[in-house]
C-alpha cells in the first residue's frame, strides 16, 4: 500500500513539474512603468507556479522593427536575466537607461503546444531638462564660497552628458573638478547638477555655463568684490 501511495505521489509530482509555464498577469492588458535616465528598471514577467524546466523565452522591444533584447547591440551589457537560476522568474533588468529605451516590451514564451503566450509592458523614461535656464548673476566677497545652481526638473534623472565651463578670453575652459570645486550629482540625486566653489578669488570672477546633452545650458556670472575692511569704531560722543 505504501509503495502504491509513493508511486502515485511521484507521478503527480512529475506531472505537476512538467505542466509548463503559465504567465502571471496576462489579464492586465498593458502594464506601465516609469523610470529615469541613468537608472535601472525591472521589467517583470513570471510563471504562476514554480517551474522545474526553463520555458523558451524571448524578450522583444516592439517598434517598426522588432528588436530581440539579448541579440541587439543597443542592449549589449545592459540586460540581465534571472531564469537560469530561477526558471519561473522571466523578468529582465535594463540598466543605464536612456530616453531611446522608452517604448513597449513583450515577454513571450512557448506553451506545450508551441503557441505564443505573452505579456506587454510599456516603459516611460523621463530624461533631464533644466529646471531653470535663465541667466543669473551672483556677487560674493573674496574668500567666500559660492553655489552655482543648476538642476534637472527631475532630480532622479541623470543627463547623458554634463559639462561645467568658464568663459575666458572668448573661449570656454572646463572647470577642473578638484580642490575648491564640489559637485552634488550623487547616486541619490543625479539631477542636482550644481557646483560649489570655495575660497573664491578675483580670478574666479566671470561667466560660467552648466550644459547638458550638448544642447541645454544655463549661464551664471560671478562678481568677486574685495573683502570689507574692519569696521571703524563709532566716535565716543555717539556711543551710549
Amino acid at each position: 500500500m505504501w509503495i502504491s501511495v509513493f508511486l502515485i505521489s511521484a507521478i503527480l509530482h512529475i506531472t505537476a513539474g512538467n505542466e509548463g509555464c503559465t504567465l502571471s498577469g496576462t489579464n492586465i492588458r498593458l502594464q506601465e512603468i516609469t523610470a529615469f535616465t541613468g537608472q535601472s528598471v525591472l521589467l517583470p514577467c513570471s510563471c504562476t507556479v514554480r517551474q522545474f524546466d526553463t520555458p523558451r523565452l524571448t524578450w522583444t522591444k516592439l517598434s517598426q522593427e522588432t528588436v530581440i533584447l539579448t541579440q541587439s547591440e543597443l542592449y549589449r551589457d545592459r540586460v540581465e536575466q534571472f531564469n537560469e537560476k530561477f526558471p519561473g522568474n522571466l523578468s529582465v533588468l535594463l540598466s543605464h537607461l536612456t530616453q531611446d529605451d522608452q517604448g513597449d516590451y513583450r515577454c513571450t514564451i512557448k506553451d506545450r503546444e508551441n503557441r505564443d503566450e505573452y505579456r506587454d509592458i510599456r516603459l516611460h523614461v523621463k530624461g533631464c531638462t533644466l529646471s531653470d535656464s535663465n541667466q543669473l548673476e551672483i556677487v560674493r566677497s573674496r574668500g567666500q564660497s559660492v553655489l552655482l545652481p543648476c538642476s534637472c526638473t527631475e532630480l532622479q534623472a541623470k543627463p547623458l552628458r554634463l559639462t561645467w565651463t568658464k568663459f575666458l578670453d572668448g573661449q570656454t575652459h572646463a572647470i577642473p573638478l578638484r580642490d575648491r570645486v564640489e559637485m552634488f550629482n550623487t547616486e541619490k540625486s543625479p539631477g542636482n547638477l550644481s557646483v560649489l566653489l570655495s575660497c573664491i578669488t578675483k580670478e574666479d570672477q566671470g561667466w560660467y555655463r552648466c550644459e547638458i546633452n550638448n544642447q541645454n545650458f544655463r549661464d551664471i556670472r560671478i562678481t568677486v568684490k574685495e573683502t570689507d575692511g574692519p569696521q571703524k569704531p563709532l566716535p565716543l560722543n555717539n556711543q551710549k
